[in-house]
Parts: structure tokens; sequence; C-alpha cells
């Protein structure tokens, strides 16, 4: 075992023990700027052996410097040192004896004598590679934390978010001093419930992280969708003191998604979906009728001639044409219906749960109607020859595919009758459709301009036969069929959406026919006018009603509007609301069928009549049916407990009229008496009368 000696104090020089345990660089030059001393841990960052003789070799402070930094010390430093500054610090850069440039932070100091004259200089360095290092690596982090696209916030281990970068800032809208102190829980949507909070930090406790989509909200309040990873960063003892969050707004990424899937389902040219996403309908489509047992209706029409155009104009012209006729298409469509291109001219449509036939006959007309309305192309003017077939589900297809190959049977059909015509795939709803249509068309052309009349029934005293007043019955003359019955064009109007214009010409014809009496001086009598629950469905219509008497300048006594309690049993709030505020301006409303209704008794509570109308069944079967007859007894007794005005319908021979007399009832209409007067007949009446 090696023997150790014990430490003299004859040989013991503390301060060179110091000088070469020191791990700072130490170096002493003389005024000259030639090297002194150099201890260990400066020859050794500097890669000078440690057997240097600074003695024997010459080396200089020149030497271990670039040219730049050498200019520094000898122009700047060393002089201020010199003029009485006595010490200087900062960091200064040295090249070691391979070239390797070496950062140093420097205290430089000049020692003098007793008298304060210069003796030497002494600098001592410490080497700033590792921390010029993770100075470097701490700028690298803070370039890509500032820099990252990806939104960051870094919490301590209370959730409590010490910093956030720029793309947070841009991503969610807060800045970083209304973040800072924060919790991520600004950030929630409320989309998620608690279960899924619950999971996602059950898996960080687990495992220190968790990823995955989340919504959350901005500041603007804003929804959006991001993909979120979540670290914990723990210390030494395994406590968490920091969490990280990585979040990247999926946005734009699902808007590509969304475009592309879009590009994939549509038609380039016309924005349109194309024969994928129509197929992709048509299936989910059937699939749902067949659960809900509802019914489809499939329409594919051509443009006509296309092909023509584009030959003779060229393909620019006839992509304008296209576009210019799809969106002449989309004003037809309702929005909830399927409109697609599945052809360079041919387009399809489908209708889910429509109503009724009649209404898809008349949107197949509406398109052909449109379609061959003129187009001007630059200097040309274009007009097409359009085209439909129609096919319905499932009458004519038990699936998807049958159903559009029949529609396309039904289009080559139309096609070949002539163009310009929609048909059918059942031959036969198809012409039922077309007459249906045609007439519905001709009550459109009626109302505007001539062909439609008035019929005036009067109403009688039963005592003696005098002419009371007068219920007007509109009648209809088709241009080619002749009169028909109101049995058929009433309800064709109130499925075609007529209904109310008809009304509102049979008051204004009324209005204007009494003006015209009352100037030939001729007693007016009071006219019932026939209200249907649409006109009564307007909210405003008593104010209208209103607003038509005076213009005309007319008592509201001269008019009586009938309505029926069928009628109102489509939709009672509206109606009884407007039949309140028609009584309340001073009108008089007659209850027509009365007792045939569901619930007559109840309605009286709620009504504001001031007629009832016996109904003519009750009168015609009251002479031979007991219970008829006790009907007609009660509603009588009813009217006068309720101090209402009685009128029977429908009084055909002189037995009924002595028979409603005796039992009370004074006013009466019916073939008896007179049957519906054309107006020329009306007003020779009206003018014996007033005599």
């Amino acid at each position: 075992m090696k023997r150790v000696l014990p430490l003299s104090l004859s040989n013991f020089n503390p301060e060179k023990a110091i000088l070469e345990a020191a791990s700072e660089l130490i170096a002493t030059i003389d005024l000259e700027q030639r090297l002194l001393y150099l201890n260990p841990s400066a020859r050794h960052l500097l890669s000078l052996p440690q057997d240097y003789d600074l003695e024997q070799q010459d080396l200089r402070v020149k030497d271990l410097h670039a040219p730049d930094v050498y200019r520094e010390l000898n122009e700047d430093i060393f002089p201020t040192l010199l003029a009485g500054q006595g010490r200087w610090e900062g960091e200064l850069e040295f090249l070691d004896f391979h070239g390797q440039s070496r950062p140093m932070q420097m205290t430089i100091i000049l020692h003098t004598d007793a008298d304060g004259e210069p003796l030497w200089i002494t600098g001592i360095g410490r080497d700033l590679r590792r921390r010029k290092h993770l100075e470097a690596q701490q700028r690298l982090a803070k370039r890509v934390f500032d820099n990252a696209i990806e939104g960051i916030i870094v919490t301590d281990g209370r959730a409590c978010i010490q910093h956030v970068n720029p793309a947070f800032t841009e991503i969610t809208g807060y800045s970083a001093e209304e973040a800072l102190g924060q919790t991520p829980k600004m950030l929630r949507s409320n989309h998620h419930d608690q279960a899924f909070y619950d999971t996602m930090w059950q898996s960080i406790a687990d495992t220190d992280r968790w990823q995955g989509e989340v919504w959350n909200r901005r500041k603007n309040g804003s929804v959006y969708l991001q993909w979120l990873s979540i670290n914990c960063v723990r210390d030494a003892q395994g406590y968490i003191e920091n969490y990280i969050s990585i979040f990247h707004d999926l946005t734009e990424m699902r808007a590509k998604e969304a475009e592309i899937q879009h590009l994939a389902h549509h038609d380039p040219l016309t924005g349109l979906g194309n024969r994928h996403l129509l197929n992709e309908r048509l299936q989910h489509a059937v699939r749902q009728a067949k659960v809900q047992e509802e019914k489809l209706a499939l329409l594919v029409l051509d443009l006509g001639h296309i092909q023509l155009i584009n030959d003779s104009l060229g393909h620019t012209w006839c992509d304008r044409l296209i576009r210019g006729q799809s969106a002449r298409i989309k004003e037809v469509v309702a929005e909830a219906d399927t409109l697609v291109r599945i052809g360079s001219d041919e387009f399809a449509l489908l209708i889910e749960d429509y109503e009724a036939v009649h209404d898809v006959s008349q949107i197949a007309d509406d398109l052909i109607r449109v379609l061959q309305e003129e187009v001007q192309l630059g200097r040309h003017q274009v007009t097409l020859s359009p085209s439909v077939g129609v096919a319905f589900f499932p009458q004519d297809a038990q699936n998807s595919v049958e159903l559009l190959i029949n529609a396309q049977t039904a289009l080559l059909d139309a096609k070949k009758s002539g163009r310009d015509t929609f048909r059918f795939f059942n031959r036969e709803m198809s012409q039922q459709a077309r007459e249906r249509l045609k007439l519905e068309q001709a009550l459109r052309s009626a109302v505007k301009g001539e062909g439609l009349s008035l019929h005036y029934q009067p109403k009688v005293l039963l005592e003696d036969g005098r002419l009371y007043g007068a219920e007007a019955l509109l009648r209809w003359t088709h241009p080619e069929l002749g009169p028909l019955s109101p049995a058929v064009f009433i309800p064709l109007a109130e499925e075609a959406g007529l209904i109310v214009d008809i009304g509102d010409w049979v008051l204004r014809h009324t209005c204007q026919q009494l003006v015209a009496w009352q100037e030939a001086g001729y007693t007016l009598p009071r006219i019932a006018v026939n209200l249907s629950v649409h006109q009564l469905e307007e909210t405003e219509f008593a104010q209208k009603l209103e607003e038509l008497l005076e213009a005309y300048q007319l008592d509201r006594e001269v008019l009586e509007l009938e309505i029926t309690e069928t009628g109102l049993m489509k939709n009672q709030n509206q109606a009884l609301q407007s039949l309140r505020q028609l009584k309340e301006k001073g009108f008089r409303i007659a209850l027509d069928d009365f007792g045939t209704g569901y619930s007559s008794l109840s309605y009286l509570s709620k009504l504001p009549l001031s007629t009832l109308k016996i109904d003519r069944s009750f009168v015609i079967d009251m002479a031979r049916d007991t219970i008829s007859l006790n009907i007609v007894k009660t509603i009588i007794q009813l009217a006068h407990n309720l101090s209402l005005d009685l009128v029977a319908e429908g009084v055909e021979d002189a037995q009924q009229a002595d028979q409603l007399l005796r039992l009370g009832c004074t006013l009466a209409q019916g073939f008896h008496y007179y049957r519906p007067l054309p107006e020329s007949e009306f007003t020779q009446l009206l003018a014996a009368s007033s005599r």
C-alpha cells in the first residue's frame, strides 16, 4: 500500500494550489501581451499541452483570438484598463490551438505596484459553450413554440395556464394576457358530457397522455373541431409539474374533405348533384319509404335539342345554356327535393312523400313551361323543347333501380309524343293528370279573365213568399266543356291553391253588383256569400273585407258571410279568431250545414253567429222520418233560445214550407220558390220586388 506523506507548510503554496485547481480559465500576460501563465483549465480549454513551456515558446494574446476580437482587446479593452479603469467584464471568443471557437465569460484585471504603475494583466474566464448550447436550444425551442401552426398550452400541475403560443391566439381568438392564469375550461363548447372528460383525465392519470378529437369554442362563440394531445411532465419525485396541450384546428381539413366529397357527388358545371348522389338518395329514400309507408316520385327531364345547339354554337355557349336552364329548374323545385344532373342534357328530380299525384303533375308542367321560355345566347335566341318522364314508388317500382329505369322509360315516351310534354310511367295516370292539369289551367285563366259568374238563389219569407235576400253561388263556364258543377271545380280550386283568389273574386263582384243595384234605385237585399276556411286562415282577412266594403261605400248589413261547420274543423283556432274579428267589425255570420258536423252544439258557444241554416237533408226527410223532424224542431228551438235568425235550405214543396212555418221557422230557400237565378234574372226579380 502506498504511503501518504504529511503535508509540509514549507512546501505548500496555497495561491498556486487554488489557481491549479480552479475550473475557470486563468491567464496572465505582461504589458507586451505575452502569455506569462496559463492554469491547467486554461490549457485544457485552449487545447494547449500541459507541458507547453511559455518561457521557451513565445505565445501572445493575438494568437488566441480572431482578428476582430483581438482588435477589440488591443484597441479598446486594454487601453481602458491601462488608463485607470482597472477592471473589465464581458464575453470574449477564444480560438483554441485547433482553431475551434471557445466563447468565454471574462473578467480582466490590471495589476499595479504600490505606486499604481501597471505590472501585468490577469484574465479569469468561464466556459460558455454549455450555456450557449442551452441558450441555442432555448431559442430554437422558442422559435418552434412561436412558429408552430399548432396551438400550444402549457399549464402548471393545477392546470392553470402559464404559456400559450401565437397559434393559440390565432385559433382561439384569446390573447396570451386573457389566457394566462385561466384553465383550459375557458375553451369548452359544452358539446361533450362530463363522462367524456372523465374518460380523458383517467387516461392521463393512467398513461400520462391522451389524444383525440374535441369540440371547443373560440372567443367569438363559434365552435370548431380540433385534434388535441395532452402530455404530463413530472419532476424527479414523480409529481406533475406541467401539462402540455398541443391542438390542431381541423376546420380547414374537414372543409377540404367536404370539398372532395362534394366534388365526388356533384356536377362541376351546374353545382347540382350527379348520378352518384342520385343513386345514394334513391336507395335511402326507397328504404325509408318502405319502412314508413311513404310515396316517392322520380322525374327525369330532358332539355331537348341540346346537341344541335352544341354543334352550331359550340361547347362554351352550350355550357352556358345548361347552367342557365339548371338555374331555372331550381326556381321551380322545393329545397327539400333532390335535383341532380345525370347526363349532358338530362336532369332528375326526386320528390319524397308527395301529397297528391296532381302536385307532381303540376311540378312537371311548371318545369316544361319554364324550360320552354326563350333563352338569349349572345346574338342568338334559342327555344328548347323539354320532355319529362315520371315514375312513382311503390306503384311503378319496388326498388331504386326500377324506379329510375321506369322514369327514363316514361321520358322516352314523352319524347316520342313530340316533346314539350310529360308522361307518367302508368299511361292511364298520365292521361288523368294531363286532363286535370288542363282543367286547372283553364280555371286559373277564368279567375284572371272571363268565365266565372254569380247566380243568386233567393231567400223568402215563409208566410207570404216575399223576397228577403239571396245566396250568391259561383258558376264556371269552361270554354270547351261548358258549365261545370261547383262539386267539380271547387275541390280543384282548393287543391290548386286558387280558392282564396276565387273567394276574393266573389266578394269583389258581389260588392260591385250591390252598388249597381243601389244606383238603380232598388232596395238592397241581404246577400250571403260563402267563405272558404282558407280565407279565414288569412290573419288580415277581416281587415281586408272591411276595407273592401268601405271602398264600395256599402253597409255591412247588406252582406252575410256563410261558413260550414265541416270546413271550420280543418283549422279551428285561426278560423275562430278571424270570425271574432269579423263579428267585432259588424259583419253577420251564418253557419251552414248545421247538425251535420261532429261537435255542433259545442261550436255554438264559440262561434259569433248571427244565423243558423237548417241543412236540406233534414228538411227533405222530416215529412217521413221522425228523427229528422225532431232534429229540425230542436234546431228551431235552439235558434230561438239563442236569438239567432233561422233559414231552412232545400224547401222543395208547399208541405215542407207549411210544416216549417208551423214549427216557427220564418225564412227559407229552395226550388219550391226559386232555383239559382242568373244575375240578369235576379235583377228583374229585385226590380219587381222594389216597386
